[in-house]
């Protein structure tokens, strides 16, 4: 393949990059740069030794750099798991339907909840979904015996 070829191949790739941000893509394009560079200088000409140095470097580079990348690009943001409050109780603090939004409590945090049937204030809910940044709730019924 020409330079050119590499060159168009790394530049798809770092594309990809951009939108992913998972830093696979881009050592297969500083790879693509490095075969493009050989086969403008007549280093390598032939497909199959291209392919196999390609492939090296890339695997190199993600073996050996990308962990370092990975430790300095690396957020101490905690994400929050809202799909960890599916089965969670709680309680209605407002009427909640299926037409109404309502407000629940669960966990400490108040939510804003919708149910597939109407459940009145001050009731206990169950949380069974999650639609968007509001909690689908159900009547949580206890069992007393």
């Amino acid at each position: 393949m020409s330079s050119l070829q590499w060159v168009l191949i790394a530049i798809v790739c770092g594309a990809v990059e951009i939108f992913t941000s998972g830093f696979w893509f881009l050592w297969l394009a500083i790879a693509a740069l490095l075969i493009a560079a050989a086969a403008g200088l007549g280093l390598i000409n032939n497909i199959p030794a291209q392919l196999l140095v390609f492939s090296v470097i890339t695997l190199v580079l993600i073996i050996f750099t990308r962990p370092l990348l990975m430790k300095t690009f690396k957020t101490t943001d905690k994400v929050s798991n809202v799909k960890a409050l599916i089965g969670q109780p709680g309680m209605s603090l407002t009427p909640v339907s299926p037409l109404h939004y309502g407000q629940v409590k669960v966990n400490g945090e108040i939510w804003t909840a919708v149910s597939k049937e109407y459940i009145e204030e001050n009731i206990r809910v169950i949380v069974t979904g999650v639609d968007g940044v509001k909690l689908v709730v159900d009547k949580a019924f206890i069992n007393l015996s």
